[in-house]
């Protein structure tokens, strides 16, 4: 090839390379211009960037009411709403709009007419308004959803752009009762109750009362032994119970028949130290329905919960009663005499000068063993628990006739002299009614009791056999 012919080739390269160059160069730009466009386009659908924990009001207009919250060292409260009710806030709602509203992004731009901005709810918006501790507002308005419910019409003030927001938050902002109320069923904490009654089918199932912390049965057992650690889990469980959604405000008694309230099959009344009650009613329901509506008589506002959150309503008395018949502590018993069918014994304790006896036998002198025994059998007396309780039928005579006279008697003596009787009247074989202090106390005890691998006659005989390896009584014949 000819230097002529190599030269041209050079230039045409060379040409080539700076034309390549040149168009790249240009298409980058483009490109470059492409993506500014897009950042901006982007950047201009951010509603909002500040910091969601830097909020310490949040005032709230919507169909509702207006509602102004503000920060307290703990929560969120309301200062000022004239809502014509009170209500518990729900300050989860409140923390999720300052969570939404601190990076809201738009997913689209709208340019509507001013003229046609009320077919998009913002003649009448909702707005929600979020303040910093710097006092700077940061404001959305609410309108509509879209029809096909894939997103809200939101504006800001001063911008005449209207944007498409996603529907889930912007359900959240436009909010109203369902939200700002507290979804808990009952506006108070369990600390706080000083009362709780259950009705079912306008029968008494129990009316219990707390006076100075201590827990008693008003009804249907006024003398019976109250368990006030599962009372104090009841209460928990209840003031815990949540509601799906609140319906309406009762107008007229047509909203009662409408929601099957009219007929109510439950009634819960609890009262506080505040003076408050609070009265729920339940509509009527089986294990196959999935909800049941409820309505609050104080405010009248009715809402619909889950069946699987009612299972307080089903609680028996039992279930808040002490599980024993009569239970005192050994410590505050000075003597207790037992009677067994033809069984008798006595059992005198001395606790400060730690002496005890079987009737005349002093075992306080005796091995660690022997006195455990001694108190265990106390124990077993003690601990005697009911099968089942009987609320259907009335207190039986108060003289019985000699074929139902008591077969086993407990009598306490207790430290200050007072005397405390238990004793069982058997209905046959196997069960007995129990009295306390010739009062029928409803409970029903097996006689496995008394006779199983805990019951008296049992450690009875254990500790016979205990005292007769010592050669302090003869050897007895095992107890039946």
């Amino acid at each position: 090839m000819s230097i002529k012919k190599i030269r041209a080739l050079i230039i045409a390269l060379v040409v080539l390379a700076a034309l390549t160059i040149t168009a790249y160069l240009a298409v980058d730009k483009i490109k470059t211009n492409e993506e500014n466009q897009k950042l901006q386009e982007t950047q201009s659908l951010n509603l909002f960037a500040f910091d969601a924990n830097a909020v310490n009001q949040v005032q709230i207009q919507n169909p509702d009411g207006n509602f102004t919250m503000q920060t307290t060292s703990t929560s969120w409260e309301i200062t000022e709403s004239d809502y014509p009710q009170t209500f518990t806030l729900n300050a989860y709602y409140i923390n999720s709009i300052c969570s939404y509203m601190s990076d809201l992004t738009a997913l689209k731009k709208l340019d509507i007419p001013a003229e046609e901005l009320s077919n998009y709810g913002f003649s009448d918006p909702v707005t929600v308004t979020c303040l910093d501790t710097s006092n700077t507002a940061y404001t959305i308005y609410i309108g509509n959803p879209a029809a096909t419910q894939e997103y809200y019409y939101a504006m800001r003030p001063d911008d005449p752009i209207v944007y498409e927001i996603d529907f889930n938050e912007g359900d959240v902002l436009r909010g109203g009762m369902t939200y700002l109320r507290s979804h808990r069923l009952l506006d108070c904490s369990d600390v706080d109750i000083t009362s709780v009654k259950l009705e079912r089918d306008s029968d008494i199932v129990f009316d219990l009362l707390r006076e100075e912390n201590t827990w008693e049965m008003a009804e249907p057992l006024p003398d019976a032994q109250v368990h006030s650690a599962n009372i104090n889990s009841y209460l928990t469980s209840v003031t815990r119970t949540e509601v799906e959604n609140f319906v309406k405000v009762v107008e007229n008694t047509n909203d009662l028949v409408e929601y099957h309230l009219d007929n109510p099959a439950y009634i819960l009344t609890v009262k506080t130290n505040a003076g408050e009650t609070i009265t729920i009613d339940f509509a009527p329901f089986d294990s196959n329905d999935k909800s049941v509506y409820l309505v609050i008589e104080e405010s009248g506002q009715i809402a619909v919960m889950s069946v699987n959150n009612t299972g307080f309503l089903q609680t028996q008395p039992a279930e808040l009663l002490s599980d024993k018949v009569f239970s005192p502590n050994f410590e505050d018993v000075s003597r207790l005499d037992i009677q067994i069918d033809d069984l008798q014994c006595s059992m005198i304790m001395d606790h400060e000068e730690k002496t005890y006896l079987l009737d005349d036998l002093d075992l306080s002198g005796q091995d660690k063993s022997i006195i455990n025994l001694f108190q265990s059998l106390f124990q077993t007396v003690s601990n005697i628990s009911y099968d089942t309780l009987d609320l259907e039928n009335p207190d039986p005579d108060s003289e019985p006739d000699s074929a139902t006279l008591p077969t086993v008697i407990f009598t306490y003596t207790m430290l200050d002299g007072s005397v405390q009787e238990v004793s069982l009247i058997p209905i046959d074989d196997t069960y007995y009614q129990a009295y306390i202090n010739d009062n029928y106390s409803h409970k029903i005890v097996r006689r496995r009791s008394l006779s199983g691998s805990t019951g008296v006659l049992t450690y009875y005989e254990k500790m016979m056999d205990a005292l007769a390896e010592l050669d302090l009584i003869p050897d007895s014949d095992p107890v039946s």
